[in-house]
């Protein structure tokens, strides 16, 4: 049952406020009294509603209130808007009140006050006062996780328009989040997402952004390169041989991608169209592994079977540098910031060949470490995964190496690419985690459903890995 409530005043009246524990209708505020010569009358304070029941909307209703009429001193201030209920639900917008009529300068209307409900709009301002250089009301501000507050109010004849309200503000989570998990508007949710591929037994591999906008990654069981859009949508495309155990595939400097096929002693281009062009090595034997553009403008790619970095220029003609390092077994390799290429050696030692083809070799501090993928990160240095020690390395462009130990044991650091926050993102193939090493040297992981195999950052900010075993594409929002 409501209550209501009336007090009566003179010159300086107060509007009519409106209570009740049931939502209630619109609360009408009372009329200024006239001004005198010398002031104008002040408006009325707003009727204020309260909140409906639990579960329903807030019952704020449009409260206004009007600003007495004045002489020829300046007018009153018009009363606030009314506020919204402090329930879930559409709370009132509130409307100010109007500045007083005549006088030389015009009233200032008053704002609507917030709705304070998650779901409330802030109130308009009311219109300046008719006359002198009116200026309208400001717009509420809304509530936490509301609309955003409503427009300012309109000025006086010749005045300004007042300001509009404020943003809706974001609901904070109850309790802090996992680090696997995300607060969305107040609710914690997981920050993967899968996508499953529908071929049974799919194996994806690698995984690179293109420059289409869209993630490409091959599939070494199925001889498949797929292309999968940010919101999941996913196309495939078969390469012509078959078992051709597909691996890492690069973005060419030519706007196509680039794969390798560790069966077939082949390189193949596939346009964003997916048309697949392959081009066979001088070894059918030659196996390879790793692939990326280089600095000028080529592909280069490492040959792990006849110890090898290969060198194809988008047309597809090919040259080869043999190692100086017998037997050095080179795999993972990436473009410097120094304008060389960097790879990883097998036997535990690091590669740099510049576009020249000079080739110089430094050794990593373990040496039985299986360096496995590399990235060159935002701080000019190269970072790598040693897979058999759990620790993530770096090296300078001036050879000094630098190993960081992970917080786990036995997770084998595999796959390794640059974030969208400067930080080195890695995943983990014997856990279900994917880590961040930052440049200080921080490690932290966080679990997923899955274990993850490449990994590499996406178009859209967030990071892409696949899932070998499970057959599923994941993405990550990273924090």
């Amino acid at each position: 049952m409501s209550l209501r409530k009336v007090v009566v005043v003179t010159s300086e009246a107060l509007a009519l406020g409106c209570y009740g524990s049931l939502p209630q209708g619109p609360g009408t505020g009372g009329n200024g009294g006239a001004g005198t010569t010398g002031s104008g009358g002040r408006g009325g304070a707003a009727g204020t509603a309260s909140a409906g029941t639990t579960g329903g909307p807030a019952g704020g209703g449009a409260g206004s209130a009007r600003g007495g009429s004045a002489g020829n001193a300046p007018g009153g201030i018009g009363g606030g808007g009314s506020r919204g209920g402090a329930t879930a639900g559409a709370a009132g917008a509130g409307t100010g009140g109007g500045g007083s009529t005549g006088g030389a300068t015009a009233g200032v209307a008053g704002g609507g006050t917030a709705g304070t409900g998650p779901g409330g709009r802030g109130g308009s301002g009311g219109p300046g006062g008719r006359g002198g250089a009116g200026q309208g009301g400001l717009g509420g501000v809304g509530a936490a996780g509301g609309q955003a507050g409503g427009a300012g109010g309109r000025g006086g004849g010749g005045g300004a328009s007042g300001s509009s309200g404020g943003a809706g503000g974001t609901a904070t989570c109850p309790i802090a989040c996992a680090l696997s998990a995300h607060c969305d508007n107040g609710t914690c949710r997981s920050r993967t997402t899968e996508f499953s591929l529908q071929d049974v037994g799919a194996r994806p591999r690698g995984i690179v952004a293109g420059g289409d906008g869209n993630l490409w990654f091959t599939d070494s069981a199925y001889d498949k390169i797929r292309r999968i859009s940010p919101s999941g949508s996913i196309t495939e495309f078969i390469v012509p041989t078959v078992g051709s155990r597909l691996g890492p595939i690069a973005a060419g400097p030519d706007g196509n991608l680039w794969f390798s096929e560790g069966n077939t002693g082949k390189i193949g281009r596939i346009t964003p169209n997916g048309v697949i062009t392959e081009y066979p090595l001088t070894d059918a034997l030659a196996g390879p592994g790793g692939i990326t553009a280089g600095p000028d403008g080529n592909i280069w790619f490492a040959e792990s079977g006849r110890n090898r970095i290969g060198v194809s220029t988008p047309a597809g003609v090919i040259s080869e540098k043999a190692l100086p390092t017998a037997d050095a077994q080179p795999g993972a390799i990436t473009k410097g910031l120094d304008g060389n290429c960097w790879f990883l050696e097998a036997i535990g030692k690091i590669g740099r060949i510049t576009p020249a083809g000079t080739v110089m070799e430094f050794d990593i501090p373990t040496s039985s470490s299986n360096p496995t993928d590399i990235v060159a990160g935002a701080d000019g240095n190269l970072w790598f995964t040693e897979s058999n020690v759990d620790k993530i390395g770096r090296i300078t462009t001036a050879g000094v190496v630098t190993e960081f130990a992970l917080p786990t044991a036995a997770v084998s650091p595999w796959n390794i690419t640059a974030g969208p926050d400067s930080n080195i993102w890695f995943t983990e193939a014997s856990a279900a985690t994917i880590g961040r090493i930052e440049p200080s040297g921080k490690v932290t992981e966080f679990p997923i459903p899955a274990n993850p195999y490449g990994i590499t950052r996406g178009p859209d900010g967030n990071l892409w890995f696949t899932e070998q075993q499970a057959g599923k594409i994941g993405r990550f929002l990273p924090p």
